[in-house]
């Protein structure tokens, strides 16, 4: 039989690795769970080209009454809250199924985004959110004169 050293600071080690896990794991909240919402995040797609930066939510089934959309500190803020109902008849069963939810989405602006040139549309369970660019931001062709 072998002697095995113990080492005090690789015990300290493991219990900061799993302090770590459980911190770092993500809690999911689930819709059954007494006393808790059922937060989500809707995804988005953020692209641009010369002319704006454009931001593209997938928010299904909600009323464009309940998004807020707003920029303050150069930051774009969209919020909004989800309440849907589902009812279902059929011979042998009766089920009603509820979502509610809020979700809250924020995003830094460049430097180059224009807070005054803003549009929002919401199509087909879809918001756009476009930001124009700054004029001095956008970039400038410099023509080449022969001598």
């Amino acid at each position: 039989m072998s002697l095995i050293k113990w080492d005090p600071f690789e015990t300290w080690s493991e219990i900061q690795d799993d302090i770590d896990r459980l911190f770092n794991r993500k809690l999911a909240v689930s819709p059954t769970r007494k006393g808790g919402d059922t937060d989500w995040y809707p995804k988005v797609d953020i692209h641009e080209d010369k002319e704006a930066y454009h931001f593209d939510l997938e928010v299904p089934g909600m009323d464009k009454s309940m998004l807020d959309i707003k920029i303050e500190d150069n930051v774009l803020t969209i919020k909004g809250e989800r309440k849907r109902e589902e009812e279902k008849k059929e011979k042998n069963y009766y089920r009603v199924e509820r979502e509610y939810g809020t979700f809250s989405r924020s995003f830094w602006l460049p430097e180059t985004a224009d807070p005054g040139r803003v549009n929002a549309e919401y199509k087909n369970g879809m918001l756009f959110v476009t930001i124009g660019r700054r004029e001095t931001a956008k970039p400038k062709q410099i023509e080449i004169k022969a001598a």
